[in-house]
């Protein structure tokens, strides 16, 4: 127990540092001096500060595992916009990963693996998603499988880098911001949706309200 305690206060602490300053600026010193231990305490857990990034990772996997994999069960269109915001919820907290994806990938190809491996996961469990909203005559899907793939790529992009893209304008991610991602995305699928383009925009746009709260970013908790 006083061993998981020390692993999740050094993670949380790394994470805390990363996201502020980011991971080239954190020794592993530094993140075992604010923890209260000695370096050597520190890498008797984590022998290197690439094996804490890669815990961070698993961290966000593991909360991805936790219920991201069960979204088919709810195929309306109030819950796509609900999953736009528990992306963007995760890339908050990880942000320091999402910021650094690119550099991070290329000095670590176990990390680029397991961080494909992930990716390709998670866009079959959206294929699976909206082949779910088809069956509930919300979306008209392409009979080609790579059209589908591309629209479905596309999709993840945005979603995976709209925090950066808001930070990069010098935007406040908030409701507003939120709903300008969400329906960028909802222009890409467009041409799949069977409902009115009104009425989706306004009931996402209600979702994404009742869902994000009036708090800082790195404060972001989901509703209930």
């Amino acid at each position: 127990m006083a061993t998981r305690s020390t692993q999740q206060r050094i993670l949380s602490t790394a994470l805390e540092l990363f996201n502020a300053e980011g991971t080239a600026a954190v020794s592993a010193s530094r993140i075992a001096e604010r923890c209260g231990i000695s370096k050597g305490n520190l890498q008797y857990h984590f022998p290197s500060k690439r094996d804490v990034i890669c815990a961070l990772f698993q961290s966000a996997i593991d909360e991805m595992n936790a219920g991201w994999y069960r979204d088919h069960l709810a195929p309306t269109l109030e819950h796509m916009a609900a999953m736009f915001v528990r992306q963007l919820q995760l890339i908050v907290k990880y942000r320091f990963f999402y910021r650094e994806l690119a550099g991070l990938l290329r000095q670590d190809p176990e990390l680029r693996r397991r961080y494909a491996e992930n990716r390709e996961r998670r866009l079959q469990v959206i294929e699976r998603f909206m082949r779910a909203l088809a069956q509930q005559g919300l979306m008209s899907l392409p009979a080609d499988s790579r059209r589908l793939r591309s629209i479905i790529e596309v999709t993840w992009i945005v979603s995976e880098n709209w925090v950066n893209y808001t930070e990069y304008q010098n935007r406040e991610l908030c409701a507003a911001t939120i709903r300008e991602g969400y329906h960028g995305i909802l222009e890409v699928l467009r041409p799949c949706l069977c409902t009115d383009p009104q009425r989706i925009s306004e009931e996402s746009s209600g979702t994404i309200e009742r869902l994000v709260p009036l708090s800082a970013p790195g404060e972001w908790h989901m509703s209930a």
